[in-house]
């Protein structure tokens, strides 16, 4: 990772800390799915279509699970990213749609952060047993694997193709043309009266 990006993501972290719970489930959710928007951005033809599909108003792709879902099934992400950042969409979901009284340690909280299965550092003292550790630690390992991520399925971009040439389905009268050997054809007759 280059210098200044893993400072910007140090800085990144560390406020990350200083955030409430809800805060911290909101924004490390919101780091990922900017993640996966850049991914699919960069892996869908250029144009307006693409926008349309993934950032304008009412935008099929425009929402995190829609967003985590076709990048996996276009395989753009692995299983183990699905399920961490499923994981994560589960947490997020809980504090976005819960007025108040949500913590760390509610139980449904706790049961997902617990099913993490993100690398845990060992030693230092670190708490690696406590749910609110356990999504940070969630979130920055699949933001660092998802940094460049951008970048490396752009070399993969969808280009627009031709499928179908323009004179294998134009008309032909078979007075004037015969078919071409070996192409499937439909033939209309026009009644006679």
């Amino acid at each position: 990772m280059r210098l200044d990006h893993a400072e910007d993501l140090a800085k990144f972290v560390d406020e990350l800390k200083r955030e409430t719970d809800r805060g911290l489930t909101l924004v490390g959710a919101a780091l990922i799915d900017e993640k996966l928007l850049e991914t699919l951005q960069a892996f869908f033809v250029e144009g307006k279509s693409s926008n349309k599909l993934l950032t304008e108003g009412n935008a099929p792709l425009g929402t995190f699970s829609s967003r985590i879902e076709a990048c996996y099934a276009l395989g753009l992400i692995d299983e183990f990213e699905y399920q961490e950042i499923g994981l994560i969409r589960k947490v997020r979901n809980e504090f976005a749609h819960s007025k108040h009284g949500l913590s760390f340690q509610t139980e449904k909280i706790k049961g997902y952060c617990s099913s993490f299965k993100s690398d845990l550092p060992q030693g230092a003292g670190f708490p690696i047993n406590d749910p609110r550790f356990r999504l940070m630690n969630a979130v920055v390992c699949v933001v660092l694997r998802l940094y460049y991520r951008a970048a490396w399925v752009q070399k993969e971009r969808r280009e627009p193709k031709t499928w179908v040439t323009a004179d294998a389905t134009r008309w032909r009268s078979i007075e004037e043309e015969k078919p071409p050997a070996g192409v499937p054809v439909i033939l209309m007759v026009k009644e006679k009266i």
